[in-house]
């Protein structure tokens, strides 16, 4: 899925009068999207990447680590075998040695499953923006920054909706 992205990272204050309830819904959600997903659909997660790969600077410059070495993975969550988020988890190699080692072999689950342990996890920063898929529709996503043991990690959600 190919999304441009149309608007610069901001808070929800800003954004938040543009947007229908649903679509605010999910980009207020606490709790794990793939829980939620679960709850109304079959879901299933497509791994498009989980390897060690370069970032961009405005990426280093929002997760702020100290590492070099960044995983990224990328994977789209479906719900009866539509997409409806498609995410990007940066996750410093620092963080998978320091902070939770769980974070280097994720594989074929949702990261969700790890980010909501209790008390591991803390929310630091939440950041909206809009994209515009290929047929011209415009979408909202999410990024936010967590810490584990006082390390980063980034998670994007572009929600399908």
């Amino acid at each position: 899925m190919k999304l441009n992205q149309i608007s610069p990272w901001t808070d929800f204050k800003s954004i938040g009068h543009k947007l229908s309830d649903e679509v605010s819904s999910w980009l207020l959600e606490q709790g794990p999207i793939t829980k939620r997903i679960k709850a109304q659909k079959n879901f299933k997660l497509i791994v498009h990447q989980d390897k060690i790969d370069s970032i961009s600077n405005d990426d280093y410059d929002f997760i702020e680590s100290k590492s070099e070495d960044f995983k990224i993975r990328k994977v789209t969550l479906l719900g009866d075998d539509s997409p409806m988020v498609y995410a990007e988890s940066i996750i410093p190699v620092l963080t998978i040695e320091k902070g939770l080692s769980r974070l280097g072999s994720i594989g074929k689950a949702p990261l969700g499953d790890i980010l909501f342990l209790e008390n591991l996890f803390e929310k630091v920063k939440t950041v909206y923006a809009s994209f515009l898929t290929e047929n011209g529709s415009i979408i909202w996503g999410r990024k936010a920054k967590y810490t584990v043991n006082s390390q980063p990690i980034s998670v994007m959600e572009i929600f399908i909706l």
